[in-house]
């Protein structure tokens, strides 16, 4: 596999097995082999190592005494931390968007959305995840506030793998409609009704966060009582 000469090995690794990990090609409670991972990514195991430390740091690996590396279930309270870090950040991001017009920024979210709905038709979740990702953070451009999309996507791991769960289960079309709603509100300059508008889209996944949990059982850390936590 190739990799971005300006960046370590060590760093290639890691942004490598996170994006992995996010988009749940590794799987939560999957065992990580190191030498195996070394071998896939075409490095030695030390820079393997580094970014296992660094993922661990975040929560998206244990490091278990018997079972070695596994990716870390999702849990529950580092869910609603991302979720709650997340929508404090875009409720003012688009509070400032409605107040920025820019056309040429506003048919670059309007694009993105025709193309989420191209996915659909399509049933194709990676894309629809893809043209989620760059119309959230057009309305950071948007407000003037680029450099705040690097934050929320680093605060928001552990909701996104959620996410990709709750693509996986459906109701895109209610996501898509969030996004149009969205998109008219700022584009009118109405931040109030954009904020609410952008509320209740984030916190569609955390209402179905039980469900999720039920149907993907396997993914979630569970209590001593066996429910997830």
């Amino acid at each position: 596999m190739t990799r971005d000469i300006k960046i370590s090995a060590a760093e290639h690794c890691y942004r490598t097995l996170s994006r992995k990990i996010i988009g749940l090609e590794l799987k939560p409670n999957e065992p990580i082999g190191e030498h195996a991972l070394a071998g896939l990514l075409g490095v030695s195991r030390t820079p393997v190592r580094e970014a296992l430390s660094r993922l661990s740091a975040e929560g998206l690996v244990d490091l278990r005494s018997r079972a070695g590396v596994v990716v870390a279930p999702i849990r529950m309270d580092a869910v609603r931390t991302a979720q709650f870090v997340r929508e404090q950040l875009e409720l003012a991001v688009v509070a400032e968007a409605a107040e920025r017009p820019n056309r040429r920024v506003l048919l670059g979210i309007r694009q993105a959305i025709e193309e989420q709905e191209l996915a659909i038709l399509e049933d194709n979740p990676d894309l629809f995840f893809e043209c989620d990702e760059r119309m959230h953070a057009l309305y950071c451009s948007l407000a003037g506030r680029d450099g705040v999309w690097a934050f929320i996507s680093d605060a928001k791991k552990h909701m996104d793998r959620v996410r990709r769960l709750s693509i996986q289960a459906g109701q895109l079309d209610q996501l898509v409609e969030d996004h149009r709603r969205l998109l008219k509100a700022v584009s009118e300059g109405d931040a109030s009704q954009a904020q609410e508008i952008m509320r209740l889209h984030l916190r569609r996944a955390m209402v179905d966060l039980g469900e999720l949990a039920q149907r993907f059982s396997s993914y979630f850390a569970l209590d001593a009582a066996g429910d997830a936590r």
